[in-house]
Order: structure tokens, then C-alpha cells, then sequence
């Protein structure tokens, strides 16, 4: 409850929100939100007349929404759905999304799936979605360690500590996305928009990223790419997520430059952030590169992942899966996961089979999959049903 308490105090972040709820729901709108949390937004499209309010969350905080509905009174006016998406039912298709569950990059390839499933399936064809649209934005910036505490070492620091060279971590680091919240003194220079997407359809990869110049009136000097988005909620209403602009979840993308790059005055900056496109139309893999004159660096987010060639085999379609032990137990356990066995039962059948260590890891693994499940487990106070070894 701490993470959603705090949310509640970026006020800044949830009027606007609110006001836009107010003006985009009308009396005869069917509303569907998706990750509600505690049920703000909801609540809001309940306050401005929705026919219908749908909220959805995969995480136990819905039930906390539930109580809070109960004691506000909007029991009955919005109801309540813990699932994941594929498998949430709502008896109609909504004429409304809300959604502000945004990695820092906009769209992952997870975020791509679920509003493409989002719109396949819950959706009128003419729905209205709120956010309306959103911008990228990119500006090249020097970030000291406190922002970025990876770096640290990094920024002219010998690779050499305890008497051992770690210069071959250094190309991993350098590659990595990092999240972080910069604030406005970082910013070399005024930011550019790399791309303008509309959250009508789902957005296409090729749509996410972009590139951008800037002429130097003074002495740059860079070390890295400060890389977020910025929310129209309806036309003409922002929110702002730049660097000192908005405390919130979203965070801005620092993407290193190294050796860092100096620009004289005169001199053009130019930079490229770019998405790759996965098989199914996904955002993947973040590419960034910049340049001043003829001198040049690039960053690709696959090249921060270890892995040897036998890793990447077993990526594969040519690969030949086959399960270690953990993977048997964990096949077992959603084997045995067919609704007639308690979860008790299945981590004795488990315990016997792979050993105690195995099955605890796999009960784990079961209660993970149930945890999503749409089925109705009746009222909250009701009566769980009980096994023959209770008194365990």
C-alpha cells in the first residue's frame, strides 16, 4: 500500500486526469480500465455518469479498491475484475479505455501485446482513449553519478579496482537502458520531439522512435541521451515528463554516449533513438547513436546482455527444449494445477516427487498462475473451502 499511497500524492499527475475524465465520459459511455490500482480513475468516470464502469487489475490491491468503493459509495457503480487481460470477460465492449500503466519507454513489447489484446477484444471500433496521444522527446545530456550510479566508474575512472581490471563489464554497462529521474539542470540543451504517436489504434513500432539535430550557440559537452514521452490527455491538455518537470512513476531513459561527445559552438549534434520491430509488430531492442562532425557512438540494448552462443541457440526456432529437474517440477505442479487437488495436496504429491526445496519453488510457481485467474471465489468473507489435513 506504500507504492499506492504515494501515487495518491502526485497530485499534479492525477488532477489532470481527472479533468480529462470529466470531459471525454458521457452518460452513455461503457468504461474499461486497465491496471486500476486503487480505483482513482474509475471512480472519477463513475463521478462523471459512465452507464457502465469495468476496472481491471491483475495484483491483490484490487480488493483494497473494492473496500475503498464500499466505503465511497460506488459499490454497484463500478465493478471490480482481477485477471489478466487475455482472460477477462466484461459482458460488452467499451466505448472508453483508460490506461497509464506506461513503461518509461512508452510501449514495450508486453504493453504492444496487451493493448493490441485490449483493443481486439474489449473494444467499440470508434472507442475514445485516454491518454489521446503521446510525443517522445530526446535531448542529449551530461548526468553525473548521482542520477546514474552505474556510470560512476565509468566517467574517466580507471577499470582497475581490488587489483583486478573489469574492463570487460564496461561494454555491458554502456549498453544498458537506464531508468532514472533527472532533473532540469542536466539538459544541455532544449529538448526535440523524435516522434508523435496516437493512441487511436495501437501505436506502430515504427512510430516510436526518431531522430533529431541541434546547432550548438555555445560549448556541449554530452555523455548520454535523456529519452521520455510526454501525454496529451485530450487535445490541448499535457502532461509534461521531462527532466524537473513531473514527480511520477514514469521516469525518464538514460541511454549512455561514451567516450562522451564535446560539441563547439557551431558544431551540429545529431542523434537517432530507435525501437526494433519483433516478428509480431512489438517494440524490442532500443538503438541510439550520436554524432558530432565525423565522430560518432552507438548503443544497442542487446549488447548489455551476457550470453554465450549456447544461450542464444536456446532462443532459437531451431532449438530442441528439453526441461532440467526445475522445470519437470514445475511442468508437475501445473500439471496437478486441474481444480481438484488443494494447493497443499499438490506440494505433498510435489514434496514426494522432487523433495521439499522443488516444492515449495513450484507451489510458488502454481499460486503465480492461479494468481490471474477470473474465476469467482465468491465473497471475500466467505467460507474457503477446506482440506482433510487442516490442522497442518
Amino acid at each position: 500500500m506504500k507504492y499506492y499511497r504515494e501515487l495518491l500524492g502526485q497530485t499534479s499527475r492525477i488532477e489532470p486526469f481527472r479533468r480529462a475524465i470529466k470531459m471525454v465520459v458521457r452518460p452513455d459511455d461503457r468504461v474499461l480500465e486497465i491496471g486500476t490500482g486503487l480505483g482513482t480513475y474509475s471512480f472519477f468516470a463513475a463521478d462523471s455518469g459512465a452507464e457502465r464502469v469495468w476496472a481491471v487489475e491483475g495484483a491483490p490491491v484490487v480488493h483494497i479498491a473494492e473496500a475503498v468503493a464500499r466505503m465511497n459509495g460506488y459499490h454497484g457503480r463500478v465493478e471490480f475484475i482481477r485477471g489478466w487481460v487475455p482472460e477477462v470477460e466484461i459482458p460488452d465492449r467499451a466505448s472508453v479505455l483508460i490506461f497509464e500503466d506506461f513503461p518509461s519507454r512508452l510501449l514495450d513489447a508486453q504493453t504492444f501485446r496487451l493493448l493490441t489484446q485490449v483493443w481486439e477484444k474489449h473494444l467499440t471500433a470508434d472507442a475514445r482513449v485516454l491518454p489521446n496521444s503521446a510525443r517522445l522527446r530526446a535531448v542529449p545530456v551530461y548526468a553525473s553519478p548521482e542520477f546514474v550510479p552505474s556510470i560512476a566508474s565509468l566517467d574517466g575512472e580507471s577499470d582497475v579496482s581490488f587489483g583486478i581490471d573489469w574492463a570487460a563489464t564496461r561494454e555491458y554497462v554502456l549498453n544498458t537502458v537506464h531508468r532514472v529521474n533527472l532533473n532540469a539542470e542536466t539538459l544541455t540543451l532544449d529538448p526535440a520531439n523524435l516522434a508523435d504517436t496516437s493512441f487511436g489504434s495501437v501505436p506502430k513500432t515504427e512510430d516510436l522512435g526518431g531522430s533529431a539535430q541541434w546547432e550548438c550557440d555555445r560549448d556541449v559537452m554530452f555523455n548520454g541521451i535523456a529519452y521520455w514521452f510526454d501525454l496529451e490527455l485530450i487535445r490541448g491538455e499535457w502532461l509534461y515528463n521531462a527532466p524537473g518537470q513531473l514527480p511520477c512513476s514514469w521516469g525518464q531513459l538514460f541511454l549512455p554516449i561514451d567516450p562522451p561527445l564535446h560539441a563547439a559552438s557551431g558544431d551540429v549534434i545529431e542523434l537517432e533513438v530507435r525501437p526494433e520491430r519483433l516478428a509480431d509488430g512489438a517494440p524490442g531492442w532500443l538503438s541510439w547513436w550520436a554524432r558530432v562532425g565525423g565522430v560518432e557512438a552507438r548503443g544497442h540494448e542487446f549488447k548489455a546482455q551476457p550470453a554465450a552462443f549456447r544461450d542464444l541457440y536456446h532462443e532459437s526456432p531451431d532449438s530442441v527444449p528439453r526441461l532440467n529437474r526445475k522445470g519437470r517440477a514445475t511442468a508437475r505442479a501445473l500439471q496437478l494445477s486441474d481444480g481438484s487437488r488443494s494447493v497443499l495436496e499438490i506440494a505433498e504429491i510435489l514434496t514426494a516427487e522432487f523433495g521439499t526445496v522443488s516444492a515449495l519453488d513450484n507451489v510458488r510457481t502454481v499460486l503465480s498462475a492461479l494468481a490471474g485467474n477470473t474465476d469467482d471465489p465468491g465473497p471475500l468473507d466467505s467460507e474457503p473451502r477446506r482440506s482433510d489435513n487442516d490442522n497442518r
